[in-house]
């Protein structure tokens, strides 16, 4: 997973397509935010970004993302030319708007705006859409539209990239596929296919104890949504389903609950310092380590501890 600060030069080994998302942003005039405005994975990018009145017509490159935003200022008139196709709405504070990927696309809005916006690889959700059964994945251009359930998890990949500084991959994983299921069942069009039928049960206990040992020897380690999914043997689509009806929620929220119900244990013992404990338990940092627990146990891990010692 990588994280590209604004203030930094983009690193070297950055994939082109996560490249062309950013130069997108700049090409229409997009000012950060805040210090950590932009991060990506290999199929998903996130940015938070503040841009000026359009008043001529600019022209943007294609991109191999579809792109999905939430309009955080406004209201405002925004004219663009998708595909050849001349479009044109008052787009509303929290109202979104999606441009199919590989589309020409040509801009322009009547006064400055702040949006919070996601760019989801092609191919990514094509392999999704093959997964849940449903042919190709043909997205539909919309402009100002109302969807909580986007809003929700675009703004959630913007406030936890500057919660802790970075996104996790199994949260960027889990991101990735809840956009994606939205996307596809919502916001394509109808090819004639149905969406799998297969059987939504939970996983089975062989399948929760594979995925615990993996977790459980790998702690220390980025683990991503595949890596769970492979150890219960199923695709990404259906373990998160699966996995979900078992835990009774999702398995990046678990998994955090696990690490810092390991990190308790560890801070027990007072030989190991705050810093190996965070490393111990997979964070990359004391102080990522420290937000995460104060969230999750309402106090910092050195206060913890002097009590559970006390």
């Amino acid at each position: 997973m990588l994280n590209l600060s604004d203030s930094l030069a983009l690193p070297r080994d950055v994939h082109p397509d996560i490249l062309s998302a950013r130069a997108w942003i700049g090409k229409l005039g997009g000012n950060p935010v805040k210090p950590q405005s932009f991060a990506a994975s290999e199929v998903l990018a996130v940015g938070h970004f503040r841009f000026d009145g359009l008043a001529e017509e600019v022209e943007a490159p294609q991109l191999p993302f579809h792109y999905i935003s939430v309009t955080l200022g406004g209201p405002l008139i925004v004219e663009a030319r998708l595909g050849g196709e001349k479009v044109k709405a008052r787009v509303l504070p929290g109202q979104s708007l999606i441009m199919a990927a590989e589309r020409s696309n040509i801009w322009r809005w009547d006064r400055p705006t702040e949006e919070a916006h996601v760019f989801l690889h092609s191919d990514f959700l094509e392999r999704v859409a093959s997964d849940a059964g449903k042919g190709r994945a043909e997205i539909c251009d919309r402009l100002a539209f109302t969807d909580t359930r986007l809003r929700h998890t675009i703004l959630a990949l913007t406030e936890e990239m500057q919660r802790y500084g970075r996104i996790s991959t199994l949260f960027f994983d889990m991101a990735a596929d809840v956009l994606a299921r939205r996307i596809l069942f919502r916001h394509c069009e109808k090819d004639g296919k149905s969406a799998a039928k297969g059987s939504a049960g939970a996983l089975t206990a062989r399948q929760l104890r594979r995925v615990l040992e993996v977790v459980e020897d790998r702690l220390s380690q980025d683990i991503s949504l595949d890596d769970l999914a492979s150890a219960a043997g199923l695709s990404r689509f259906h373990f998160v389903r699966a996995f979900k009806t078992a835990v009774g929620m999702p398995p990046h929220r678990w998994l955090v609950g696990l690490r810092i119900e390991h990190a308790k244990e560890l801070l027990l013992s007072r030989t190991a310092t705050i810093i190996e404990v965070a490393a111990l338990v997979g964070f990359e940092s004391q102080s990522h380590f420290g937000q995460v627990f104060l969230s999750q146990v309402g106090m910092p891990p050195r206060e913890w501890r002097r009590r559970a010692l006390s």
